[in-house]
């Protein structure tokens, strides 16, 4: 199965469940931005609650590729590290996994460049079974989903339900949604916040984080 996807930063737990369950990623960091994704944020937990942290870019017009995106160096860098070491620094896996987090954040470039290496971050952690590859990286640099299909191999698009309708429209007969439920786990802080990203999971769980993830995948289902 092959997954589709631009790139998050410091994904969601949806997303980084395809990097489970798929054989291919390609991470279409030639599709536009779009300020709805989680293209340049993710959501961590704090004692007072869930906090967004943004990557902050230079703003163009409609439909500009995350290639073109251009990071604001505004000293992002240090306040999200601030910020995780208050949220997570006494959290079991803090010292192993903020070390590394640090090195994706020097990466340097566009916003896919950051984006991508976040992905992958998250990849090495859970020990992805994927191959990951970007489409800029493609022949001819593809920007839409059937042009990426028609220079990736593999035979099924796994996709999530929030894009499935859509994506079934260009990649029919082969089109799967992933079926994956958030369970309640550890965290880091008091009570339960779901919808947090993969930092969060990663704190808490370790390289325990993949098993944790697999409990809430279910299948996927063929669209019809």
């Amino acid at each position: 199965m092959i997954a589709v996807r631009p790139p998050e930063f410091a994904p969601r737990l949806e997303y980084a469940a395809l990097l489970l369950a798929a054989d291919r990623f390609v991470l279409a960091d030639t599709f536009a931005f779009s300020r709805q994704g989680g293209h340049n944020r993710t959501r961590i937990g704090t004692g007072q609650g869930p906090q967004w942290l943004t990557v902050p870019r230079r703003h163009g017009g409609v439909g500009v590729p995350m290639t073109a995106v251009e990071v604001v160096d505004d000293g992002w860098r240090r306040r999200h590290l601030a910020a995780l070491r208050a949220a997570y620094g006494r959290a079991a896996f803090y010292e192993h996994v903020a070390p590394e987090w640090a090195a994706v954040l020097e990466t340097r470039g566009s916003l896919a460049d950051v984006a991508a290496a976040s992905v992958r971050f998250a990849a090495r952690w859970l020990r992805s079974p994927a191959e990951i590859v970007r489409a800029s990286d493609l022949p001819g640099a593809p920007d839409t989903l059937a042009a990426v299909l028609a220079q990736a191999e593999g035979d099924t698009l796994l996709t999530l339900p929030e894009s499935a309708e859509r994506d079934a429209e260009v990649a029919r007969p082969a089109v799967a949604v992933l079926r994956f439920t958030e369970r309640e786990r550890r965290q880091s802080h008091d009570g339960w916040s779901p919808g947090l990203g993969v930092l969060d999971l990663l704190m808490a769980h370790g390289p325990a984080a993949a098993d944790v993830l697999r409990a809430g995948i279910d299948g996927a289902d063929p669209v019809e």
